[in-house]
């Protein structure tokens, strides 16, 4: 099959003319494309984590946005990494890019290679950056893939990563050069593929150069970035997450919400979901801290995930996944947080 780049695989959703039409005509047009299999528009792409996709009915739908932020070192990469993955494994129709500023594409391809080992063996026998190096140093003359090909306990995994790994790109950006038109242009080149469904990473969105004689301050840039993702997004009928940087005042905030995001108005605007993580240990009222503090120490593995933004349902849902840092992975079962959280106030665009 091959796909229109101007709107990924089957459905021409995204492709509607623009200009009025009657209630009358929608219908018609809507009988007829669902009559024919264009469904994409009432199939969610899941993200693999629950209960995130119930809150988000299903995961993300055609043409969405979603923003995710929070502090330095919290998971954020480990969260978007692990989706892009999440999403080419469950659906060979799938495909995912992942554009990324912040590391190199062989930093990206270890990180994935310690989840899915993680996945495979458990977290006792997967495989960390330090045992990876430690097999590279004394490769011998062969090569790393080849080393872990020929250990039984590892050769499970690289199967798996094999099964998806021609439908994830890496993409190594340059905060120079790398423009939302230059990611533009290798989405459509990957949506030739003819993947029936496409999702989009950017690690992160301020990174994305613009043009600063035009752009001048830190507000207008965000928006200027955020339109458009969300008009790649629909365009494109694709499925987009953009991580987002803290401002200044947010990073000492003990509780960082959507609107201490760099930006925050735009994203608050014109993302479809907006998610923050926290650390629970950080985030989570002193009472528990007190009274119990070998839960409380426990809780430092936990990342705390706020919908304060779903245009689909529910916001306002706060979420716990358990954090396996050492192989860059959230366990993708989790569940709604039962304490009391500090600074209860959520912001609404």
């Amino acid at each position: 099959m091959t796909a229109d780049v101007n709107n990924v695989g089957q459905s021409s959703w995204s492709a509607e003319s623009i200009g009025p039409a009657t209630l009358a005509q929608v219908m018609e047009e809507m009988e007829r494309r669902v009559a024919r299999g264009d469904l994409a528009r009432f199939r969610p792409l899941p993200t693999g984590f629950d209960p995130l996709d119930d809150v988000l009915n299903g995961g993300l739908h055609q043409g969405e946005l979603m923003i995710v932020g929070g502090p330095f070192g919290v998971g954020k990469t480990i969260f978007a990494l692990q989706v892009a993955r999440n999403v080419v494994r469950s659906d060979e129709g799938n495909g995912a890019m992942y554009v990324c500023y912040e590391h190199d594409r062989a930093h990206l391809m270890l990180r994935l290679m310690c989840l899915e080992s993680a996945e495979t063996r458990g977290k006792e026998d997967a495989l960390t950056l330090r045992r990876l190096s430690e097999l590279a140093l004394h490769a011998d003359g062969v090569g790393l893939i080849t080393q872990l090909r020929r250990m039984p306990r590892y050769a499970a995994f690289l199967e798996t990563m094999a099964s998806y790994s021609h439908r994830l790109a890496l993409v190594k950006a340059s905060g120079d050069t790398t423009t939302l038109a230059q990611i533009r242009q290798w989405v459509q080149e990957m949506a030739s593929a003819g993947y029936q469904r496409l999702f989009l990473v950017v690690d992160y969105l301020q990174k994305i150069p613009v043009n600063l004689t035009e752009l001048q301050p830190e507000t207008e840039v965000t928006t200027h970035l955020t339109q458009g993702l969300k008009e790649l997004a629909m365009s494109l009928g694709i499925y987009v997450l953009a991580i987002a940087a803290s401002d200044r005042p947010g990073l000492k905030a003990r509780r960082m919400r959507l609107s201490d995001l760099r930006g925050s108005s735009a994203l608050q605007y014109e993302a479809d979901i907006g998610i923050v993580l926290n650390n629970k240990y950080e985030i989570v009222s002193r009472e528990h801290m007190i009274y119990n503090p070998t839960q409380a120490e426990a809780m430092r593995n936990w990342v705390v995930l706020s919908v304060e933004k779903n245009r689909a349902g529910r916001n306002a849902v706060d979420m716990e996944f358990a954090l396996d840092a050492p192989h860059f992975r959230m366990a993708t079962a989790g569940g709604f947080v039962r304490e009391r959280l500090v600074d209860e106030r959520v912001i609404l665009a």
